[in-house]
């Protein structure tokens, strides 16, 4: 589960993460209507005599499961509660690509409520029940996980604040549950990772476990991106490295690079001093990259120019290429193999139950699938961030 509070994510439980039931909440979930303010101040009109009938919408099936209907209003009650506000930013970018996405999005949720019908009644068969007071627990246990922890308490005023509504959001936690308790009492036993599995893949893919050779380092900026429009940019240069040089004699003197750094850097780590944590090759620009992994541990650069103007570089750690130990790397071996059983064995039970199942899809816009996939929405392309 995600930290940040707008846009709060709720990842759920491994299960019912592959299901494609993780919700999003707060700033974009379970909407309620806003109540319409009443004018009170000017004269109403009067009513007509005959009042014209609004016309009834029809709720059209979209597609039927075993004989139950899954309706046009659910798949749009779905894209309103998890995808509106950001199928509307791209709206504003581009209209064709938000429609394009949207078409998906309609195709991917009525599959996934196909798989919610045919989960749903074998829940019902197994006679699987979840109380309140487990569903706290959950909430309470993720939320304290969150940084800052939260309380339901907490978190229940965060989702009303944002417009949210809670007691829909508990629903679906609660159906996620429901899934999570019906998929581990059939596969729990047969998702079992022995140490000579993890053994056995750590000998086969040893280059995953391989960690090249990596610098940390901390910095001094002085950028020469000129900060006036007018400005002559070979002036802000000159002043620029003059500068720099100025700093790097206080360095030099045994002044503390940290302290210059936060006072001096146009970077935004010099907030931490200048410490721009490890890195590998390949992580910064070249100019940078070359002196940072020349430097022996303590020693600080000359002056190192790039295009973000100049740098002052000290190397405060260098680790050569190595292996990380089969010891280190088994819980992490076991997680992974043991979520790969967990998708295969969950793909494999979603697709014998659509096998069985008597499925048709009325629209033709809504192919059935094998099996329901997460709705991606692609968002406009944007600049990549520039190395430093």
């Amino acid at each position: 589960m995600k930290s940040t509070v707008a846009g709060l994510t709720y990842r759920l439980l491994p299960f019912a993460g592959l299901l494609a039931i993780g919700l999003i909440f707060a700033g974009s979930g379970c909407q309620k209507k806003a109540p319409i303010a009443q004018d009170t101040t000017a004269p109403k009109a009067p009513a007509p005599s005959t009042p014209a009938a609004a016309p009834k919408q029809v709720d059209k099936a979209i597609a039927t499961v075993n004989g139950t209907d899954i309706l046009e209003s659910q798949v749009q009650r779905r894209i309103d509660v998890r995808y509106k506000p950001t199928l509307d930013r791209l709206a504003q970018q581009s209209p064709q690509l938000a429609a394009q996405q949207e078409k998906i999005l309609r195709q991917n949720i009525a599959n996934d409520l196909v798989t919610e019908v045919l989960l749903d009644a074998q829940v019902k068969q197994a006679g699987i029940q979840m109380t309140e007071a487990e569903l706290t627990a959950e909430m309470t246990k993720q939320l304290a996980a969150q940084k800052p922890p939260m309380t339901v308490e907490q978190y229940q005023k965060v989702v009303e604040a944002q417009g949210g509504d809670f007691t829909a959001m508990k629903g679906f936690l609660m159906q996620s549950m429901r899934y999570h308790k019906l998929l581990e009492s059939k596969f729990a036993s047969a998702l079992a990772v022995t140490d000579a599995d993890a053994k056995k893949y750590f000998d086969e893919n040893s280059k995953e476990f391989q960690v090249p050779e990596q610098v940390r380092a901390s910095h001094i900026l002085i950028s020469t991106k000129p900060t006036d429009p007018n400005a002559d940019p070979n002036q802000v240069k000159v002043q620029a490295k003059k500068k720099a040089e100025e700093l790097l004699k206080k360095v030099k003197d045994g002044e503390d690079f940290a302290a210059l750094a936060k006072d001096n850097s146009s970077c935004p780590s010099a907030a931490q001093g200048g410490d721009l944590g490890s890195f590998g090759r390949g992580q910064m620009v070249k100019p940078f990259e070359d002196v940072a992994f020349a430097l022996k541990v303590g020693q600080t650069s000359d002056l190192v120019e790039t295009q973000f103007g100049y740098h002052i570089i000290k190397v405060t750690e260098h680790h050569d290429p190595n292996q990380i130990p089969f010891d280190k790397a088994k819980t992490q071996i076991v997680e992974q193999l043991t979520q790969q059983k967990r998708q295969e064995a969950i793909a494999n039970y979603i697709q014998s139950l659509r096998k069985d199942a008597k499925i048709s899809f009325v629209s033709a816009e809504m192919p059935a699938t094998p099996e329901p996939s997460q709705p991606q929405i692609v968002t406009a392309p944007a600049d990549a961030n520039d190395k430093k």
